[in-house]
């Protein structure tokens, strides 16, 4: 996915600072593509004019399917073969399959490029693959054929397959292409369920779009159900796994994933609706500015009354911001410990590293940020003090409208 913002790593690991005013092409949340580094991507050439990539995590699929082929599946269809003609088979079929998923982007893509939308490449990684398009479907009927190509492509390979495997002459072949059948229609069923970030969370978008016209609206029940989705996948591969077999990891891993993306596509989708407001607009001041050389035990009896959320901004020597700590972090600190530790030292021990923005900061990559940002920004005027911050409380009472539809867009993460 393209990066939702431009950084500017100052030399301190504990600032980040964020201060472009021009408003930067917003990733679509039509689900999430992997990302890494160029490295990590292995070029596949263009297919049908798209370019396609894998990440190499893709060979972490072909070694695990090849693994289930050769000591599993087709022992089972097939006894009595050696285990050399058993591995060779599985391999070979273990990378038909990923063909067979790049099957389904690329239906994705070409249908896409009939109605209109531009298509910047395909990448396949460990739980599927993911089609970045330009823009957004113009209509809900774009939208929902787009979406339900990739799942027909599927079926219609599986299908295929089938037919194949019931033509073959009895053997390891027959029996990989009755797997492959199996696999492929799984692959599009299971890519169907109404959920976004999935194809039938995509379709579903679609019929809702098409009857209330409320664009905006299809955009929260179709990421909830996603979410609600998700949560339903990993109670359910967690009871598989101590129930039945190490399939339910997979069961579990591929919900997590699907509820990731509906969390991720449900705030990107509103960050989207907030193109044109900067952080200065819908910032709120801080609790309280303070010296991040104080310590722990000089500051919390001032903030005694105050709300375990509300956040108050650090400065340094040269009243320079240095980020923010919400009370309840304060509080946390182990009582024996806040006469030695400093504020400084708060944000230190934590993963996230503050953000800092200026006043005219574009809100959606603020909005985009904060996740990985501890859920707080710190929006500075120009002498670099703290002006206001913006946490996720801020963001939820903003209106959201439906002028949004500009910058790239990636098409759904499918879990194999």
């Amino acid at each position: 996915m393209p990066t939702p913002c431009a950084w500017s790593d100052e030399a301190s690991d504990a600032m980040t600072q964020l201060e472009t005013p021009q408003l930067p092409a917003i990733p679509s949340p039509q689900g999430q593509r992997p990302t890494g580094s160029v490295r990590s991507v292995i070029p596949l050439g263009r297919w049908g004019g798209v370019p396609v990539s894998a990440r190499w995590s893709t060979l972490v699929v072909v070694a695990l399917f090849a693994e289930i082929l050769a000591t599993t599946a087709l022992p089972a269809a097939e006894p009595g073969r050696s285990a050399g003609a058993y591995w060779a088979v599985g391999i070979v079929t273990a990378f038909v399959f990923v063909l067979s998923v790049l099957a389904h982007e690329l239906s994705h893509a070409l249908t896409a490029r009939h109605y209109g939308v531009g298509v910047r490449g395909i990448t396949l990684w460990l739980l599927g693959g993911a089609t970045e398009f330009d823009n957004e479907p113009a209509s809900p009927r774009a939208e929902g054929v787009i979406a339900a190509s990739g799942p027909a492509a599927s079926i219609g390979l599986g299908v295929v397959s089938g037919v194949a495997a019931w033509a073959a002459p009895a053997g390891l072949g027959g029996a990989a292409l009755a797997w492959l059948a199996g696999v492929s229609v799984l692959l599009g069923v299971f890519n169907l369920l109404p959920g976004a970030p999935l194809d039938g969370g995509r379709v579903l978008h679609a019929v809702l779009w098409s009857r209330s016209g409320d664009r905006a609206r299809a955009d929260g029940v179709s990421t909830r159900a996603g979410q609600v989705l998700g949560y339903l996948l990993v109670a359910l591969g967690i009871a598989g796994t101590l129930t039945v077999s190490t399939l339910g990891l997979w069961i579990a891993l591929a919900g997590w994933t699907i509820l990731i993306g509906a969390s991720a596509e449900r705030l990107t989708r509103r960050a989207q609706a907030w193109n044109g407001l900067q952080a200065g607009q819908v910032m709120t001041p801080p609790a309280a500015v303070l010296s991040d050389w104080w310590t722990v035990d000089r500051v919390l009896p001032d903030l005694d009354r105050a709300e375990a959320d509300a956040v108050v901004a650090l400065i340094d020597f040269d009243s320079g911001a240095t980020g923010a700590l919400t009370v309840r972090e304060l509080r946390q600190v182990p009582a024996d410990a806040r006469a030695d530790t400093r504020l400084r030292d708060v944000i230190r021990g934590r993963r996230a590293r503050p953000l800092l923005v200026t006043e005219s900061a574009p809100l959606p990559s603020v909005a985009l940020a904060l996740r990985q940002h501890a859920g707080v920004a710190v929006v500075t005027d120009a002498r670099n003090f703290p002006a206001g911050v913006i946490t996720s409380q801020v963001l939820a009472r903003i209106p959201v409208t439906d002028e949004r539809r500009q910058g790239p867009v990636v098409a759904a993460t499918r879990p194999v």
